[in-house]
């Protein structure tokens, strides 16, 4: 008896021993003809905060001076804002720089130096917007920059969007393949390209002076518009 089980056991042990098969599996091959296809994609969403670029700008005999004239004014300005309920850490001087000014019509002379720094502060009570600007004038800032808006649901919107062009960029294709007597198949290739841009409210303010004559000045927030921009390729079928 046990003779005659041997050989059932070595038959059992090889089938363990074959390669398994990849049912299915097909080699892959480029499509005879190609469709391509665009479309974009827009959403709309509302602001949750809005962001600042507060200049201010010094001009003195010498670099120093005006380097020094500046950091005083800066402070002025930043600490207005603490007082206005801004946290300290929140309060970002993302730019300074400090050069010379040159009368070019008289042979290069020279008029005096500059120095220039840039405060980012983000509002998130959108109805402040126009009393902090009116504040960091009063404090001794001489250019407020564009105002942005940004929104958290950005990613969400990104994507509604994204579905919204390939959509388009799918009807698109599914119209040009009957015009061509034929349909769509797998689509081949697909890419995205976000065109979003932070809505902004053009601000400019020369100088203290005037800020000192105009009430604070009124800005309503702007929707944050996201776009993107699909182009897809898909395998063309023609009718038999």
């Amino acid at each position: 008896m046990c003779r005659r089980k041997i050989p059932l056991i070595l038959m059992f042990t090889s089938a363990l021993l074959l390669p398994p098969s990849l049912p299915g599996q097909e080699p892959s091959h480029k499509a005879d003809s190609e469709i391509l296809t665009s479309g974009s994609g827009e959403t709309t969403l509302s602001p949750q905060r809005a962001v600042l670029r507060i200049g201010i700008a010094s001009r003195a005999a010498t670099a120093a001076g005006a380097s020094s004239h500046n950091a005083r004014v800066t402070k002025a300005v930043l600490d207005t804002l603490v007082r206005a309920g801004f946290r300290r850490d929140s309060l970002q001087t993302i730019a300074f720089g400090v050069g010379p000014n040159y009368d070019y019509d008289k042979g290069n002379k020279l008029i005096d130096y500059e120095a220039t720094a840039t405060i980012r502060v983000t509002v998130r009570d959108l109805s402040r917007i126009g009393r902090v600007i009116d504040q960091a004038l009063a404090a001794g800032a001489t250019d407020i920059g564009n105002v942005g808006y940004e929104s958290d649901s950005l990613e969400i919107g990104r994507r509604q969007a994204l579905a919204e062009a390939l959509s388009k960029a799918r009807d698109d294709a599914r119209a040009l393949a009957v015009a061509a007597g034929g349909s769509i198949g797998r689509m081949l290739e697909v890419s995205a390209r976000d065109t979003y841009f932070p809505a902004l409210d053009a601000f400019a303010a020369s100088g203290f002076a005037e800020a000192r004559q105009a009430s604070a000045p009124i800005i309503s927030p702007r929707d944050v518009v996201v776009r993107v921009a699909v182009q897809a390729r898909w395998e063309f079928i023609p009718n038999r």
